[in-house]
């Protein structure tokens, strides 16, 4: 976002969002983009509603973890899509309704088993590939699929590897949708008002303890380098923050 690497910053004021002294720095400074992008997602981009079966990828993502905690808020049921056997109990823990395992089980069949003959309509994909190619194919007939991510392309130079392959009779004949979303074009068409709006919401969620976001690692500026390596390690598990005063892990960033 604008100001990342900035001192100062001129900002329109119609676009800021105050928060109170119950915030961390940590869980305010991550509003904007991991909570916000779960709310948007099951809410905006997917209108998904009580009782619905929403499918998701990486559901041990930060954003997948975000999206099971609301939609256990939101009354919407979760089949959560993980890559190693040993991460499905604890996606169950934290209230995920159902998880299939790619390590040994088939995507699609277990779909076909949990949401029975009315299927699952919408979807999350933030892996894209093979895998967001077979939630595609899970989708019942008139299913969305929205894809915020592509982690299956992190650091790949093959072409292959950086495209879904779709199958064509899925998106003619039983007329499923896939498009994509990413948080920047998002602010920069959504109005003042809605943006506003949409964090206010996050604000509150977390101040209700709805969402949970996970404690940023604190770094100082000199260590900038190691920041950024931590930022774009596969799987590290948390935010490195930047602390631009003494006095830990809640000073200015």
């Amino acid at each position: 976002m604008a100001g990342t690497w900035q001192e100062y910053l001129v900002a329109d004021t119609r676009r800021l969002l105050p928060v109170g002294d119950q915030l961390s720095d940590s869980s305010a400074c991550q509003l904007a983009v991991n909570p916000l992008t779960a709310l948007l997602l099951v809410t905006r981009e997917l209108d998904v509603q009580p009782g619905d079966w929403l499918l998701q990828t990486a559901a041990g993502s930060t954003v997948g973890r975000l999206v099971i905690q609301l939609s256990r808020h939101l009354g919407v049921r979760t089949i959560n899509v993980v890559r190693r056997r040993g991460a499905v109990e604890e996606i169950k823990a934290l209230g995920g309704d159902e998880v299939i395992c790619t390590e040994d089980e088939d995507l699609s069949r277990r779909v076909a088993e949990i949401a029975g003959p009315v299927g699952v309509r919408k979807a999350i994909d933030c892996v894209a590939g093979p895998v967001g190619a077979q939630v595609s194919q899970a989708l019942a007939p008139g299913g969305e699929l929205v894809v915020y991510g592509a982690l299956s392309t992190h650091r790949q130079t093959d072409p292959a590897a950086l495209t879904i392959p779709l199958q064509a009779r899925s998106v003619i004949y039983e007329t499923k949708s896939v498009r994509g979303f990413w948080l920047n074009r998002w602010f920069g068409t959504a109005s003042p008002e809605i943006a506003l709006h949409a964090l206010s919401r996050v604000r509150g969620l977390v101040d209700d303890e709805v969402l949970s976001i996970p404690r940023g690692r604190p770094f100082p500026l000199e260590r900038f380098a190691e920041a950024v390596s931590l930022a774009e390690a596969p799987a590290h598990g948390t935010k490195p923050l930047f602390v631009f005063e003494d006095g830990g892990d809640e000073g200015d960033r």
